[in-house]
């Protein structure tokens, strides 16, 4: 597993990859939940509407996998993650503080 030397970021104790990841990820949950939350606000249904959702979950999970996979490879955001967490969340329990729509 080849680690690379990240850039450090002043907003954040995390890297600068970490900070970019973390803005895909929190765009596409919340692009899913508001599009979930208009559908439902407007009475929408439909196969069409479920495959667009379908697709709004699956590019949150594959932003969310590609969070926490980068918070196991990046040697600062690991350690950040381990001096700072209790759990082996990692920082991505940055993300997951908002429960995902259902």
């Amino acid at each position: 597993m080849e680690r690379n030397h990240p850039t450090f970021s002043s907003q954040t104790p995390f890297c600068n990859k970490y900070e970019e990841l973390l803005l895909v990820c929190q765009r596409a949950l919340e692009s899913w939940a508001k599009r979930r939350d208009d559908a439902g606000q407007m009475g929408l249904s439909g196969k069409e509407l479920g495959d667009e959702l379908i697709r709004l979950q699956a590019d949150f999970a594959k932003s969310y996998a590609l969070l926490r996979k980068h918070t196991q490879e990046c040697a600062l955001c690991e350690f950040v993650a381990n001096s700072t967490n209790t759990d082996s969340a990692g920082p991505s329990v940055v993300v997951s503080h908002q429960s995902p729509p259902a």
